[in-house]
């Protein structure tokens, strides 16, 4: 396809599907039998639907402007407006990453905040938690003699 225009190599392409397409159909439904059935409704809509046009025999509007050369200000009314100056996909992304951002500097924020003064605390569970293994202890010591 290396003649070709892209629009002329999809019309040629979308031309040679539907061909192949009706003469599968065609073949289809004169391979079952020796005698011609009729066409199911399908088939007769595929045979007879229209083909894609081609550009043998086109001609160039006389007034049409060339699309690689025309005026600023024609480009700028073709894309009402000016382009943006960042793309899409880019300010999504930014966008994203600043909400992740926020997120994770609040948590860190909210750890930090909440952070205890001291540790004496955990001293005095290490404790508790001796305090009550040694009785569980001696409880299963007692039950286990008597």
């Amino acid at each position: 396809m290396r003649g070709f225009t892209r629009l002329q190599a999809a019309s040629l392409r979308a031309q040679t599907r539907h061909t192949w397409r009706n003469a599968n159909i065609q073949r289809r439904a004169a391979s079952n039998s020796t005698a011609p059935r009729p066409l199911e409704t399908w088939e007769e809509v595929e045979l007879h639907r229209p083909k894609a046009p081609t550009l043998e025999g086109y001609v160039r509007p006389v007034g049409a402007p060339e699309q690689n050369n025309i005026p600023r200000e024609q480009y700028h009314q073709f894309m009402l407006g000016k382009p943006a100056r960042y793309s899409q996909e880019l300010r999504i992304f930014l966008m994203g990453l600043g909400v992740v951002s926020f997120c994770l500097a609040e948590f860190a924020f909210t750890v930090y905040k909440l952070r205890p003064d001291d540790l004496d605390w955990v001293d005095e569970e290490r404790k508790r938690a001796a305090a009550a293994k040694a009785r569980i202890e001696a409880r299963i010591a007692k039950e286990t003699t008597s």
